[in-house]
């Protein structure tokens, strides 16, 4: 009568003897869920030694409710069970499951969509401060960037320096948009190689890019420019003709502090000292100055045009 009862519930349970732990009886709902017949079952846990039931019985008193995930027949696995060990009236030990598979279906496919909208998310903020060609940060980067730094930091050291890759319309006029883009990315490629981890370096636009170094001074940055700028000339880049070219850059910098506040008034001045490193000759690196900026002779660089750049 009472396994009439439990099978008519659908209950998953089983009882053991308070003596012996023998299965006196397995419900059908757990040997329809395990894919056995109830006698079967007991005939498996009866083919186990004693030491074995009561090795399961300490895990389930130990731990209750006692989780576990039951396998099918065919190797799949598909179920997760939760257990629970306690005295029945006659003082046989029962223990009683609840089928958590809906629930365990449900926790991974929150776990899945979870992870499916952190990437999603990863690859918009990718996108939105990502330059798309290049590979490198964007405008958009750089000027975050700044203002967590100017908004948290209490140091004062920093510099921004604006690079700019010499007759880069040449190129483009010459070899064609594909071959420019070939060279934006080799040179965005070997500077960001170069600069140490204290810069954070992006195209701001066309053939211009940015590093913003949080720790150096305008000449200490001005010194790894022009290492970076020996080592760009020195490289080669083969053209759709399959000959051998070379580039170079020119740069301005300007200091946090000294030389302005703002990203906006750091990049004008370093866009100031950049325009003068053009004028001079190109392939060079110069850092803003008041003093040289206010009593500039403009008649020194005639001949420049903002789009010899």
């Amino acid at each position: 009568m009472y396994r009439e009862v439990i099978d008519e519930l659908g209950i998953i349970v089983a009882i053991l003897d308070k003596e012996t732990f023998a299965p006196k009886l397995a419900s059908a709902k757990f040997a329809q869920l395990v894919g056995r017949q109830a006698e079967e079952i007991i005939r498996f846990f009866e083919s186990k030694n004693n030491d074995f039931t009561k090795q399961k019985l300490a895990d389930f008193a130990a731990e209750s409710p006692y989780k576990f995930v039951i396998p099918l027949r065919d190797g799949r696995i598909r179920m997760s069970v939760e257990f629970a060990l306690t005295r029945h009236d006659s003082g046989d030990l029962m223990i009683v499951g609840n089928d958590i598979t809906e629930q365990k279906k449900l926790e991974y496919s929150l776990k899945s969509y979870s992870a499916i909208m952190e990437k999603q998310d990863k690859l918009l903020y990718e996108m939105a401060y990502t330059d798309a060609l290049t590979g490198v940060h964007n405008r958009r980067a750089i000027f975050e960037k700044f203002t967590e730094y100017a908004n948290n930091s209490t140091n004062t050291l920093g510099s921004i320096c604006i690079l700019d890759i010499d007759h880069f319309k040449q190129f483009n006029d010459r070899y064609g948009h594909e071959f420019g883009d070939h060279v934006l990315k080799y040179f965005s490629e070997q500077v960001n190689l170069a600069l140490d981890d204290d810069c954070f370096f992006a195209r701001i636009g066309g053939e211009e890019f940015c590093t913003f170094s949080y720790s150096r001074s305008g000449s200490d940055l001005n010194a790894v420019i022009d290492d970076i700028l020996d080592s760009i000339k020195d490289g080669d880049i083969v053209t759709p003709e399959q000959r051998v070219t070379n580039i170079s850059f020119s740069a301005g910098i300007a200091e946090y502090t000294k030389d302005g506040t703002t990203l906006d008034e750091l990049l004008n001045n370093a866009d100031k000292a950049l325009y003068f490193a053009k004028a001079a000759g190109r392939a060079r690196v110069i850092s803003f100055s008041t003093d040289i900026f206010e009593k500039r002779d403009d008649t020194l660089i005639p001949n420049y045009r903002e789009t010899d750049r």
